[in-house]
């Protein structure tokens, strides 16, 4: 397949379309990742920053007295808490406000605001923004001018009295998140080659496996045209150089010779044309199968009656052997299965040497009518064996020629056990003959 160009390209075609559409749908596949990745990391986000917003609001505002001022009782609540007017310093953890300890950690931090935006009170490593510190919006994303982001939250706070009091922001670094974001992008831009590339070796192997029956085919029919052409140009040859010598005959008795040849040649050819057509069309089930009752007994019988003169003439043996301990009828083409089971006998008979015995049985199962054709002639060797019912495929070409056989008696016997829902076997021993062996179901 490699050597033909056709198959060739028709196969980098297939590879290509197939490596294109699946690298379209992973590309779909890497975005639907990466959008999930990200919705799903900015959720968790949000619910815990969400949620620590509304722990410290529920426990900050019932401290909370005036407006804009903050007590120095909320650093009991906030160690760390360093307000606008004194220098920030440590104190200790009381064990008990684990909502607090959370701006210890690097990339968070807490801060409150009065109505105007000016800091009152910090906690935490705060972001060097330029803007106003004022909330625009309940979630807001800061960026710094260095690249890094802030994700924070703004809450309004008011006095136990119920009047505003200011604001407290909360907010988190983004870099560890965006640096995971990067590496994903990074892995996703990175390995779709990589991918892709896997695709396209395994495009290329899939695409010459799903050829290869389509070449098989292809060989088969080559193999057909040759062998077909091979045996229409022997019948032709003669027919041509016949004709030639009659027209040089000047004697009656030559040109009517020459008139028998042309007539043998010409029906050996309407034969060759029959049994092609006929293989084609059962095959396609295009000839109307007339099914009607067989019984194999009277069928076999007549049949080796009729053989009886040719198994004579090549100086074999034809006997049947009825092992059926009853009548075995199917439901067929009373004709097709006589020419199926006469190609058989006609063939073991052409192939076994004077002297030899054929057997023809007849048995049945329960569900199978059984016909067997034995022989002691040469056999068949077990690399032939694999192609023996192909058209135009003989085992002696020479033997074969000599008695006229074109090849295509065995093809059609296995096309009409096909096209009566049975099968066709064949065991074989090279120098101890043959057994083809046809399974039918009864009717």
């Amino acid at each position: 397949m490699h050597s033909n160009k056709l198959f060739n390209r028709t196969r980098w075609q297939l590879a290509g379309w197939y490596a294109i559409v699946l690298g379209f749908l992973l590309g779909i596949c890497g975005v639907a990742v990466y959008q999930v990745v990200f919705h799903t990391q900015r959720y968790i986000l949000q619910e815990k920053l969400q949620s620590l917003a509304g722990t410290l609001h529920d426990t900050i505002e019932p401290q909370l007295q005036q407006p804009g001022q903050l007590s120095s009782s909320l650093k009991t609540i906030l160690p760390g808490l360093c307000l606008w007017n004194e220098n920030c310093y440590s104190s200790g953890n009381d064990g008990v406000r684990h909502t607090a300890r959370v701006f210890q950690q690097e990339g968070y931090y807490l801060r409150f605001l009065d109505q105007s935006g000016a800091i009152l009170g910090k906690v935490g490593e705060q972001p060097d923004v330029l803007e106003n510190f004022a909330p625009k919006e309940f979630w807001q994303i800061l960026h710094l001018s260095n690249g890094d982001r802030f994700y924070q939250i703004s809450l309004l706070l008011r006095t136990n009295s119920g009047l505003p009091w200011g604001y407290m922001q909360i907010g988190r670094s983004l870099k560890e998140w965006d640096a995971y974001l990067n590496t994903l992008r990074l892995l996703l831009f990175l390995g779709l080659p990589l991918v892709m590339l896997l695709v396209g070796g395994a495009s290329w192997w899939l695409s010459g496996l799903a050829m290869r029956p389509i070449y098989q085919s292809y060989l088969q029919m080559q193999q057909f045209t040759s062998d077909a052409a091979h045996e229409l140009r022997t019948p032709l040859a003669v027919i041509q150089t016949t004709v030639e010598d009659t027209r040089l005959a000047e004697d009656l008795p030559e040109v009517s010779q020459n008139l028998d040849i042309i007539e043998r040649q010409n029906i050996r050819l309407s034969r060759l044309v029959k049994d092609l057509l006929f293989i084609c069309r059962i095959e396609q089930q295009q000839i109307p199968t007339q099914l009607q009752h067989c019984c194999f007994h009277y069928l076999i019988g007549d049949l080796v009656e009729e053989l009886a003169g040719l198994a004579m003439m090549a100086e074999v043996e034809l006997k049947l052997e009825i092992r059926a301990s009853r009548a075995v009828v199917i439901l067929g083409d009373e004709a097709q299965l006589y020419g199926m089971v006469t190609n058989l006998i006609t063939n073991a008979i052409h192939h076994t040497p004077p002297g030899g015995l054929i057997l023809a049985i007849l048995d049945c199962t329960d569900k199978e009518a059984i016909i067997q054709v034995q022989d002691t002639g040469v056999g068949i060797a077990p690399a032939e064996q694999t192609r023996i019912f192909d058209r135009f495929y003989r085992v002696q070409n020479d033997r074969s020629r000599a008695t006229g056989g074109a090849g295509l008696g065995l093809s059609i016997a296995a096309a009409i056990a096909h096209a009566h829902q049975g099968s066709i076997q064949l065991q074989s021993e090279l120098g101890k003959g043959s057994t083809f062996t046809i399974r039918l179901p009864l009717k």
